[in-house]
């Protein structure tokens, strides 16, 4: 038997494990009871999801080029499995050295 979801506080808590999927099935299962009754609640979790695509749509579209590429440098070389899905086409912005994506002195 699943434990309800009674209170308002509760469910902000276990929104993002929701959001991401990772929350148990049984409390997924009570949190999503909530949700059905409870419109302040409702209208807290779409904007939470809205926030998120809104932040990223953002951040796609005015981070310059530059930035992009000297950012995927830094996390190819210094975070370990950091992998870029899509090479950057062209060449590489002036005033960054091609092997390693850093600004020549």
């Amino acid at each position: 038997m699943t434990t309800p979801v009674q209170h308002c506080k509760e469910c902000v808590e276990l929104l993002g494990e929701y959001i991401e999927g990772t929350l148990p099935p049984d409390r997924a299962k009570a949190l999503e009871e909530h949700l059905s009754t409870c419109p302040p609640c409702i209208t807290f979790v779409r904007t939470y999801k809205a926030t998120g695509r809104l932040c990223r749509s953002v951040m796609k579209s005015d981070m310059p080029r530059e930035l992009v590429t000297s950012l995927k440098s830094f996390l190819g070389e210094h975070v370990p499995g950091f992998s870029c899905t899509k090479p950057d086409s062209g060449p590489a912005p002036s005033g960054v050295a091609a092997d390693s994506g850093r600004k020549k002195v």
